[in-house]
């Protein structure tokens, strides 16, 4: 069988789509985001090429500046990337189902931060559709199912509040397992799909709270986007007692600077969602220690200090990091001829996996997402951080 594109004997092509510091830029981004993506990934396969690549082959590496700005922006870099750059396979930080140009469309095995669900995974018939965090079904699951174990929709009027691309995860496995525990779910408030009119978007927003405020709710379970609902808590003047989420977006400090949440919203929130490390675990980490040292060796005018690197651009790090570990190791698993299937084959029989900044983490046949952990997270107010009440938790099946 002939080799998959971007192939040689000697050489495989990794496409990697992200953010350009001179595009951030253009868009009004002034935030530190930390080393550039770019840079990342050329320390990292110079590192490894050195080392003998992945599977006996030399790195080539492909780099498309991209900002996911809308489906059209994903539709561009993904074209880019699978035909006029022709690489085997992509890394990427694409939403919703954008990720599916490459693994419906193009073919191209595309490995995520995150984005897995059944539904995508199901869609990605010509290759696989990989991610390091948790699969979104599972992450709702096991979100959700910790938040039960720890006693906090016991006895609870609950508003249970989702976005229309939630729309399948809430009724197929949220709804399931709120039933099965006896919740009192009061309230059902999913949020219509008004395109991207921030207007209409709002007054949607204002009318779900509305809703909830009128059902009596005390506790207000969110299965999707984080910052929309609580903003929207802002600007009609009401908290529920409760607020419980499933989105690792609500860990982000970022969030809380670029959407103007106040201390006073987040202090009734807990979340429960795919565990993030804390800025310690991470700087403990034999794989994260070894990714930034291979970037402050290549790019030593802009070094990152790890006593003074913050959590958001650490835990950035470990992301992609863990993403391009997974790409080699699965590449180093298929053997002498690459195929797509068998590099999909190779991807499951990895079992348990090592990767940076992820604590427990497998993949196995049609379990395509590593991520096997979840963390409960309060607020802060003296930090303005969400913290973990405890370690990582392991996910059920």
């Amino acid at each position: 069988m002939a080799p998959a594109q971007g192939v040689t004997a000697t050489s495989i092509t990794l496409g990697v789509a992200g953010t350009d510091p001179a595009q951030l830029e253009a868009a009004g981004v002034q935030a530190d985001n930390g080393p550039a993506t770019k840079d990342l990934y050329t320390a990292w396969i110079a590192a490894q090429n050195k080392t003998g690549g992945a599977g006996g082959r030399q790195i080539q590496f492909a780099f498309q500046p991209f900002l996911p700005t809308g489906p059209a922006a994903a539709q561009a870099a993904c074209v880019a990337l699978s035909k006029d750059q022709a690489v085997f396979a992509a890394i990427g930080i694409f939403t919703g189902d954008t990720p599916l140009c490459f693994t419906q469309t193009e073919g191209v095995p595309y490995i995520g931060l995150w984005g897995q669900s059944a539904d995508r995974d199901a869609k990605s018939t010509k290759a696989p559709f990989l991610a390091v965090e948790m699969a979104d079904d599972r992450q709702r699951k096991a979100g959700v199912q910790a938040l039960l174990d720890q006693g906090l929709l016991k006895g609870r009027k609950v508003a249970l509040y989702w976005e229309a691309q939630d729309d399948a995860v809430t009724k197929n496995v949220v709804k399931p397992l709120l039933q099965a525990a006896g919740v009192d779910v009061v309230a059902e408030t999913p949020l219509a799909n008004v395109g991207t009119d921030q207007s209409a978007q709002n007054q949607a927003l204002d009318t779900v709270v509305e809703k909830m405020k009128s059902s009596g709710a005390d506790t207000v379970l969110n299965t999707s986007n984080f910052s929309n609902i609580m903003v929207a808590f802002q600007r009609k003047g009401w908290l529920p007692q409760q607020i419980l989420a499933t989105s690792q977006q609500a860990l982000s400090t970022d969030v809380m600077a670029t959407t103007g949440i106040m201390a006073a919203t987040m202090a009734p929130l807990t979340v429960a969602a795919s565990y993030a490390p804390t800025k310690a675990e991470l700087a403990a980490d034999a794989n994260v220690t070894r990714c930034v040292q291979e970037y402050n060796e290549a790019f030593a005018s802009s070094a990152v200090d790890m006593a003074k690197v913050s959590l958001e651009i650490l835990s950035g790090i470990a992301h992609q990091c863990a993403a391009f570990e997974l790409f080699v190791q699965v590449t180093d698993k298929v053997g002498a001829n690459i195929t797509l299937d068998g590099w999909r084959t190779a991807a499951e029989g990895l079992g348990k996996l090592n990767l940076a900044g992820v604590p427990i983490g497998s993949l196995g046949p049609g379990k395509h997402s590593v991520g096997d952990a979840v963390g409960i997270y309060t607020f802060d107010a003296s930090t303005s951080q969400m913290v973990p009440t405890g370690p990582a938790i392991a996910a059920t099946k």
